[in-house]
């Protein structure tokens, strides 16, 4: 029987195969949102600091995918709530289907600190920037506007808290937001809310 052999042209390298006739491969796995990275689609949305002085649930967050490069996938929540003045018991966290696409959030049009540049790029030597709007709310602003609630998770944990979302697809057009209730009796307290995810466009996706 002819002998057969894998060689790599450049170095030399021939593959090994052990007295077991097995064939001797390295192999690196990485999932596929640490993959975007590579290909800079990798990016964290943050609201920065948001002050509250009531107890009243407020919108903190607004997400709405407009690309046309594929789906923004949303892959964790994180968020950082500071001490309550005068506070007692449990906040909730409501993480928000596909909310109404008007509301006080919308008309205040608001940035969130990081999200909307390249500074929300975790590949530092990549300029991708995302398409879509990335509000930030304050109090007195709700994103619902009487709209019916479709809470995908709920939360009541307090400090920081970073929740595992799976792999959270946000086609072109759908929306998710982020709404918050502070503790019972609060007259001070700062919050902040960010997302990590990635862009799953053709690269990432089939690379």
């Amino acid at each position: 029987m002819p002998e057969f052999s894998q060689k790599d042209g450049a170095s030399g390298n021939v593959q090994k195969i052990d007295k077991n006739l097995r064939a001797h491969t390295a192999t690196v796995t990485e999932g596929e949102d640490d993959h975007s990275c590579v290909f800079g689609q990798k990016f964290n949305i943050n609201t920065g600091d948001i002050t509250i002085t009531n107890a009243v649930k407020l919108t903190t967050l607004y997400v709405e995918n407009t690309s046309n490069d594929g789906d923004f996938v949303i892959t964790a929540l994180i968020y950082n709530l500071g001490t309550t003045t005068n506070g007692a018991g449990d906040c909730l966290v409501d993480v928000i289907r596909n909310p109404n696409s008007t509301g006080a959030i919308q008309t205040s049009d608001n940035n969130v600190q990081s999200g909307v540049g390249v500074e929300a790029n975790q590949n530092f030597g990549e300029t991708h920037t995302l398409s879509g709007k990335f509000l930030k709310g304050a109090q007195g602003e709700t994103v619902l506007a009487g709209g019916a609630e479709t809470v995908l998770s709920r939360f009541n944990s307090v400090g920081r808290k970073v929740v595992s979302l799976g792999a959270m697809h946000i086609p072109k057009g759908s929306r998710l937001s982020i709404n918050y209730t502070p503790p019972a009796s609060n007259t001070s307290q700062v919050v902040q809310f960010a997302v990590a995810g990635y862009m799953r466009t053709a690269d990432v996706a089939e690379d």
